[in-house]
Parts: structure tokens; C-alpha cells; sequence
């Protein structure tokens, strides 16, 4: 199985899987997933590094956490973010290293206005071949 994702359509909401060989991969692409959702990240230069540190107390907190983080990155600092690597993951912690670049209003469009990652049908498993993370996003 190839690391990636795909975005789900729903009536009111939207969301998307993602995928990997190891949770790391699923983690890294579930990040790939909601900047996607944000912006065109294939427009996006790897220019910038950011460490990223998440705890919580079950790996599906843990992914909520992750992804809120990197949601956050983006409202406070402006980062867009294009390719994550996830050097340590537990059920409880990740640490990580995200590449992207500061937003620039004269050569990024915003796609979509990300408020907040979210529980419902929240999904993390795995499957024959990997790993499975469904997350869905409140706009």
C-alpha cells in the first residue's frame, strides 16, 4: 500500500482518509490531507522547517491533536505545509517535522477555511496492509 489520502464528500461536512504502510506514514498523510483541504500544496515550496510535538491520552487523541496542531500552525504562524515526516509516534506522543512555506497573498489561494478538526466519525485502524485514518473537519 502506497502512502496517501483521498477527501470524502459529505451533505454538510467534508473530510478525508488517509493512508500509510506504518501509522507514521497514515499520521503524515492525514497532515497531507488537511493542507490539501487549506490550499493547492503542489504550488507550495519546502522552504521552512517546523518541529512538531503532540501527547494525549489515546492514539485517535492523539491524531485529533496532531492535526490540530498543525491547523493551528496555520491560523497563528501562516504556514502553509506541504510534507510532514513523523520521527517518533506512540499511542501517546508524536514528534515531527513539517516543511512549507509563510502564506503569501499573491501567489496563495485559500481552498477552504479549516475551524477545527473533529470527533465525528473520527476512525484510525488498521488494515491487511497498513493503516486508516478517517478525520472530518468542521468549516
Amino acid at each position: 500500500m502506497a502512502a496517501t489520502f483521498r477527501i470524502l464528500e459529505h451533505t454538510a461536512d467534508v473530510g478525508f482518509e488517509a493512508f500509510g504502510r506504518t501509522r507514521e506514514e497514515a499520521f503524515a498523510q492525514a497532515a497531507c490531507a488537511l493542507m490539501y483541504l487549506i490550499t493547492d500544496t503542489d504550488a507550495l515550496a519546502a522552504t521552512q522547517t517546523t518541529e512538531i510535538r503532540v501527547a494525549a491520552s489515546t492514539p485517535p487523541d492523539l491524531l485529533v491533536n496532531w492535526l490540530s496542531e498543525v491547523l493551528y500552525l496555520h491560523e497563528t504562524e501562516r504556514l502553509l505545509l506541504r510534507d510532514f515526516r513523523v520521527h517518533h509516534l506512540t499511542d501517546q506522543s508524536l514528534t515531527a517535522t513539517a516543511y512549507g512555506e509563510q502564506y503569501d497573498a499573491t501567489r496563495h489561494r485559500i481552498r477552504l477555511q479549516v475551524k477545527a478538526i473533529t470527533y465525528h466519525q473520527l476512525a484510525l485502524e488498521p488494515l491487511a496492509d497498513g493503516w486508516r485514518a478517517q478525520v472530518y473537519v468542521d468549516i
